[in-house]
């Protein structure tokens, strides 16, 4: 990539930053630089036409420098993170996974399914991650402190789970039912939710008292975890917020406020769920500005 650059003219300057951007009254730029380009460069840039792909930033005063310029910044929160659990019940079990769970937010509307995966901390995989893509702005108004039910059956109702295991009971009633877990899931989770429903080791299924039934059954739909927070083991993957949608033409990902300044990537207010969305979209916007600005008048001050 960086030879391609090279071949079509580009100049990759290290260890150089803008401090300051000015919009300059007769169209275009200044960029007061420091670091190693100035020796080069000067202490001051002119550019006719200006990308801005610097990434998004979890604190809200990274986006001054654009407010001074004149846009309005969407406030940055995190997203993209996983569930710190710290009095976890499941956290004899870090590494067990499951193919398919429901990960619900209690009280609120929020609800996902997917893959999830126990860790150490609490829980994360696909259905726990894109749940705080999509609830990214309401997690944050919580403090990322919520009640975390998860479904182990999420094709099962409460209606159907009851009829399941009623049948389950008469035609294998001597089986003994911690040893053979159901539904597919791990024989270490199976146990554990078994064991939490108050199940010995030797309890067979005709033997199984109603309450301890319906404990499980309850596990089984609605296990709950409280979430204290985000994981403490990384930062989260993106962040939510930055330059308003509104506030760039799609087309070109040029401002609709200042002519010649145009935006690519997470510094907008755009932010996709987990498998590679983020990527695309840093790709795609920074492809159509890089387009548009080759193409591009040089811009004129506003008369």
């Amino acid at each position: 990539l960086e030879d391609a650059a090279r071949r079509a003219g580009v100049r990759i300057h290290t260890r150089t930053a803008a401090e300051q951007i000015t919009a300059l009254p007769e169209g275009g730029f200044s960029l007061a630089l420091s670091g190693e380009g100035v020796a080069t460069l000067g202490p001051a840039l002119r550019a006719s036409r200006l990308l801005v792909a610097t990434g998004g930033n979890p604190k809200s005063g990274a986006y001054d420098w654009l407010r001074e310029l004149g846009h309005t910044v969407a406030e940055p929160v995190p997203s993209l993170f996983t569930f710190n659990v710290p009095a976890s019940p499941l956290r004899d079990l870090p590494g067990v996974s499951v193919p398919h769970a429901r990960v619900v937010i209690a009280g609120e509307k929020l609800q996902y399914e997917g893959p999830l995966l126990v860790t150490h901390w609490g829980v994360s995989g696909p259905a726990v991650l894109k749940l705080s893509a999509w609830g990214a702005r309401r997690l944050h108004e919580l403090s990322y402190h919520s009640t975390a039910l998860i479904s182990w059956v999420p094709a099962h109702t409460d209606e159907s789970l009851r009829s399941w295991v009623q049948q389950f009971r008469l035609d294998n009633g001597k089986k003994q039912v911690v040893a053979h877990a159901q539904f597919g899931l791990p024989t270490r989770l199976w146990r554990t939710l078994a064991e939490q429903a108050g199940l010995g080791p030797e309890t067979r299924w005709s033997e199984v008292p109603a309450k301890a039934q319906n404990r499980l059954l309850e596990l089984l739909l609605r296990t709950p975890l409280q979430v204290q927070g985000k994981t403490t083991h990384k930062e989260e993957f993106v962040t939510c917020g930055g330059i308003p949608l509104a506030e760039v033409n799609f087309k070109t990902m040029e401002s609709r406020r200042i002519p010649g300044l145009y935006f690519a990537g997470e510094v907008l207010d755009v932010d996709g769920i987990t498998g590679g969305f983020n990527f695309q979209a840093a790709w795609t916007t920074g492809f159509l500005a890089g387009q548009a600005m080759a193409t591009a008048p040089v811009p004129q001050a506003a008369a």
